[in-house]
């Protein structure tokens, strides 16, 4: 048996998407038929029409097409004869034979990957018995009885339709009631006797096909549309790729700051920037639409999500899109409906007098365009807009609040392990210190969110003479005079040791406008590594994936090295100074390697095999001769320099 491929959908050909499977031969057997069954209002025809889309699949139309009695029935007012006028036994004829020619048209007509069908046999006895339900007010397995009864002279033609069918059962919820509910939920209009048949149709459904059902809930199209494709395997349908990326979409006026979100979101965090227009076009041209703007705004919105649904298929290594400009509040509603949380709105908001002196051709040209786009409905994205950011000021300011935005969705928040200052291990005047400090920053009314040590005295390789005491504490910002008074009345208890202390806003955290240390510091908090000796009840600290870490610490190599040279020329050499930016240095290379190492020793000995023929770095640098650590620190400084000079 041979299995027709997918045909060509325009001049693009079909979507990346559809893909059938075949057999040895070359006779031609039956075509795949694919019936989308469920209750009113469940999305079978959105379904039926994305397929399409996707595979060139070819539909046989309305029930109505296929038997001349329809069109008295309308006539005479279709509810009234299917409800009253018309004796059931009619009814059940006019769908029998309605169906079953549809079934016989299935295996004729032009050729291609698939046959679809609204409503499979399924739909057939369960159209029947909730008509019987509603008429004669009985109940749901007397009406289905009497149905089968009815349709017994077709059981045969029936039994054979349904086999040469792959029927999808689509239900609103499991529960019929609640099923009924949310069908009725999405019509204008609803009569006594129309709300009777929607609850009986859904409580023979949900009895028939107890598991079998894919069940669509609130879930996005696309999503349920994913299960759909899954159950499809002659032809076999890939399911939609969209579903696990992020798309970010870019609404507001004129002037309010578009482009320049767009152009932060690609070259700060390697989001994949996409035109609307763009994608509209490629569409139009794929599927011959000489305007694509003059269909329904939801098949506007369909095509649009099928185009980033191509993009993200042909570029898997991308995960984020942003698209841009938004500027129908209808196409931003449909694409939620679509996209689901894969989609987040952005309305960039600024005021007129704002945005009339950033047009370049004028603030006359800006109220122009303004009138377009709320013509459009523009402005109304602002009222469903998940993201509403404020863009009368600076840049600066605009690209902050849309690191937030990354940051708050890609970074999963965790609590912090906490350990008292105790038990970290240090000399006991150290400890003494901690213990003060937190006592002095932790009454109920301050701001302080978390306390905790980092570097060597967290990891238990404090050394001591070398090792300095680094304390990072995150607060709001009207918490620095207090911070610092109390680490000045400490002071003291250090007893000649260096205090390492860094004070972070838990606005910097979220954002993630950090240095790369702090990043790794922050990441390493986040996931229990480093604990912290105090932290605010129920705060809790982002989580930096690593490759945002590897970017940031890449960029922070030539620093580093640039601090390296300038320290071996100083006279006299500082060797802990020396020690400790060599080891950054390796550490930042490791880091870029994908392998971590927390202390100095670990990534100096770690570097040395990575980079093979370097002198050791002394086991306990308080002991090693001067020699002995600027020969290791110049060897790690060349390999970095030669690794530029190799790149070339």
């Amino acid at each position: 048996m041979h299995v027709l491929r997918s045909g060509a959908a325009g001049p693009l050909g079909a979507y990346p998407f559809g893909q059938s499977e075949s057999t040895s031969g070359d006779t031609p057997g039956p075509l795949a038929v694919v019936a989308l069954s469920g209750p009113d209002n469940v999305g079978k025809t959105t379904h039926a029409r994305l397929l399409q889309r996707r595979t060139g699949a070819r539909s046989l139309g309305p029930l109505d097409d296929y038997d001349r009695r329809w069109q008295h029935a309308k006539r005479d007012g279709l509810p009234d004869w299917w409800f009253g006028t018309a004796p059931i036994e009619e009814v059940a004829d006019v769908l029998a034979c309605s169906y079953l020619a549809r079934s016989a048209a299935a295996q004729s007509g032009p050729p291609a990957p698939l046959i679809l069908i609204d409503r499979g046999m399924t739909m057939l006895v369960a159209s029947v018995a909730a008509t019987i339900a509603v008429r004669e007010h009985t109940r749901t397995e007397l009406a289905a009885e009497r149905a089968h009864l009815l349709l017994a002279p077709y059981a045969s033609a029936i039994a054979r339709a349904q086999q040469a069918e792959h029927e999808i059962l689509l239900l609103h919820h499991t529960v019929p009631r609640q099923g009924a509910r949310m069908a009725l939920s999405r019509e204008p209009a609803i009569t006594p006797v129309y709300r009777r048949y929607q609850h009986a149709l859904n409580e023979h459904l949900a009895k028939l096909h107890p598991g079998d059902a894919i069940v669509t809930g609130e879930r996005p199209i696309l999503a349920v549309h994913a299960d759909i494709c899954t159950t499809l395997t002659r032809p076999a349908v890939l399911a939609p790729t969209i579903n696990d990326r992020w798309i970010i979409a870019l609404g507001g006026l004129s002037e309010c700051g578009k482009s320049t979100a767009g152009r932060h979101l690609q070259h700060e965090h390697g989001v994949t920037r996409l035109k609307i227009g763009y994608l509209l076009d490629l569409a139009a041209a794929r599927h011959r639409l000489t305007d694509i703007y003059a269909l329904p705004i939801a098949e506007q919105a369909e095509l649009l999500a099928l185009e980033l649904d191509a993009y993200a298929h042909a570029h898997h290594y991308q995960q984020t899109f942003s698209i841009e400009s938004l500027h129908s509040h209808d196409l931003a509603t449909e694409l939620r409906k679509l996209l689901g949380d894969t989609l987040t709105t952005v309305y960039l908001d600024a005021d007129p007098t704002v945005r009339a002196t950033r047009g370049t051709l004028g603030p006359d040209d800006v109220t122009e365009r303004d009138h377009i786009k709320r013509a459009r409905g523009a402005d109304r994205v602002r009222d469903i807009a998940q993201h509403v950011i404020d863009n009368n000021r600076s840049a600066t300011e605009l690209g902050h609040a849309l690191d937030r935005l990354i940051r708050d969705r890609l970074w999963p928040r965790r609590s912090p392990r906490v350990v008292l200052p105790a038990e970290l291990g240090l000399p006991d005047h150290l400890t003494g210190f901690l213990d003060h400090t937190v006592a002095a920053l932790t009454r109920p009314d301050d701001t302080v969110r978390l306390i905790a040590v980092t570097g060597s005295g967290a990891r238990g390789k404090y050394l001591d003479g070398w090792s300095d005491l680094d304390v990072l504490i995150v607060a709001d910002p009207p918490a620095l005079p207090a911070i610092g008074a109390a680490l000045r009345q400490a002071r003291g208890r250090l007893a000649g040791v260096r205090l390492g202390q860094t004070v972070l806003a838990p606005a910097e955290c979220q954002a993630g406008a950090l240095t790369s240390r702090l990043l790794y510091t922050l990441a390493q908090i986040a996931d229990g590594a480093l604990p912290a000796i105090w932290a605010a009840p129920g705060f809790t600290v982002p989580h930096p994936d690593p490759a945002t870490v590897t970017a940031r610490t890449w960029r922070d190599g030539a620093t580093a090295a640039m601090d390296l040279r300038r320290l071996l020329l100083r006279e006299p050499i500082d060797v802990r100074a020396v020690y400790k930016v060599a080891a950054l240095l390796a550490k930042i290379v490791l880091r870029c390697e994908g392998k971590l190492h927390a202390a100095d020793s670990d990534a100096l000995v770690a570097f040395a095999k990575l980079a093979g023929d370097l002198p050791e770095a002394p086991s306990d640098p308080r002991f090693g001769a001067a020699e002995q650590v600027t020969s290791m620190a110049e060897q790690v400084l060349a390999w970095w320099l030669a690794s530029l000079e190799s790149a070339v």
